[in-house]
């Protein structure tokens, strides 16, 4: 691989046939890369054995699609997923800067389809044994380095107590309503990936950015406004302060 060339994993659900589609929460981060593919026509995914995974590139961007699920095998699964990414960096030749590798996470703490970049690994002491911290710590411990990149995308419908498992919320359906939002969401992201991931000289207003933040927010209206009322006083401000 190319001293600049760029990788992007996704971690989520097993690829199964039976759920092209199908999709579920857990398979967000796979339609990510999937929205990326078509958009930028990497071209056909290519199934590679060594590492179990679907691969495509184009321009020194690497997209991968493991097959195995990140939950595979849960209760001993912080044993798999950092040496499962380590074999798949060690297949491409790859031991470039850190910062060029991303990992693409289904976030069930955060709100279905808000989504936030980490120029970092960090682990949570405060939550202790957390799903997230594990996954974390054991890349930490299989890569050696804290600086890669993490797109967590959300897909917490707000409606989960404590009680509910991880597992629970990756298998759970999509509804078409969702499938507009995290399509919103993936235009939002697209940015990001443009600057960091391609090094485009992307240029936005920031509109779409804010307008996902405050859903109130609409576009400004130009039209002309009465201001007759607003002369009326100014008129007679300037006869009293002649």
């Amino acid at each position: 691989m190319g001293s600049g060339s760029r990788v992007l994993i996704a971690l989520g659900n097993e690829i199964r046939k039976e759920n092209v589609a199908n999709f579920k929460r857990g398979d967000i981060s796979l339609m990510y890369v999937d929205y990326l593919n078509r958009k930028y026509n990497f071209g056909e995914w290519i199934k590679s054995s060594n590492i179990n995974s679907y691969i495509c590139e184009k321009n020194n961007v690497i997209l991968i699609k493991p097959i195995i699920s990140l939950l595979q095998n849960c209760s001993n699964f912080q044993y798999n997923v950092g040496k499962s990414i380590k074999n798949m960096l060690s297949y491409l030749n790859y031991n470039n800067n850190p910062k060029n590798i991303c990992f693409i996470i289904p976030d069930t703490y955060r709100p279905t389809g808000k989504y936030k970049f980490k120029n970092y690994i960090k682990i949570h002491e405060k939550l202790g044994s957390d799903f997230y911290n594990i996954l974390n710590s054991n890349i930490i411990n299989n890569l050696n380095d804290t600086n890669y990149l993490q797109l967590y995308i959300g897909i917490n419908k707000l409606h989960y107590d404590q009680s509910t498992g991880v597992n629970s919320i990756f298998h759970e359906p999509i509804t078409e309503q969702e499938y507009k939002v995290f399509y919103k969401t993936f235009q939002l992201a697209d940015e990001y990936f443009n600057k960091k991931i391609l090094n485009a000289n992307f240029v936005t207003t920031n509109f779409i950015v804010f307008k996902k933040k405050y859903p109130a927010m609409e576009p400004q209206k130009h039209f002309k406004e009465n201001t007759s009322t607003r002369r009326y006083i100014l008129d007679v401000y300037r006869h009293m302060y002649k």
